[in-house]
């Protein structure tokens, strides 16, 4: 059995002008949202073994704020930020390759990449979606979805959501 944390970063500040997408910071909402998450994380006892994490400081600060305790292993990867839901899928099999003992890997990334990935996992039976996401996937939202097979093996349509937490909307 494997898992995969999806989370979408935080709530951020609109950019002022002239900066850039990347550059973004959690609000104070976004904070907030992070660390009501990571309490509910340990609460759970939920804990990803390997994270992947965009390089965009609002997806860094979002992983800062939900204080994940000493994951496996932390990397980032340019490709949660710039790719699609293919390419994220691909990280998470990479990642169950290289680490063959890990069972459990977390995304922090941006919509509507998490969004498509999380109906297209979750799906066991017919797509289209799963009905947690009908209506969106929201910042600081964080969907655990449980598979049969290894990391490296994990197939749209082959997994179950375990669990959905979305702090933001009850701030």
């Amino acid at each position: 059995m494997s898992q995969v944390y999806l989370l979408r970063h935080a709530k951020a500040v609109w950019p002022s002008p002239g900066q850039k997408d990347f550059d973004r910071t959690l609000d104070t909402d976004g904070i907030e949202a992070a660390k009501v998450l990571g309490e509910e994380l340990r609460r759970s006892g939920l804990k990803p073994e390997i994270v992947l994490c965009s390089p965009a400081i609002r997806a860094r600060q979002t992983l800062e704020y939900v204080d994940i305790q000493s994951p496996f292993i932390l990397e980032e990867s340019e490709k949660l930020y710039s790719a699609g839901p293919d390419a994220y899928l691909m990280a998470i099999r990479m990642a169950g390759l290289e680490h063959e003992a890990a069972n459990s890997v977390m995304l922090v990334g941006h919509n509507p990449m998490m969004e498509e990935l999380a109906t297209a996992l979750a799906g066991r039976g017919q797509p289209p979606s799963h009905p947690t996401f009908v209506s969106g996937f929201p910042t600081a939202a964080l969907a655990v979805i449980q598979f049969d097979s290894p990391l490296a093996e994990i197939r749209p349509g082959t997994g179950d959501l375990q669990a959905f937490f979305s702090p933001s909307e009850h701030l």
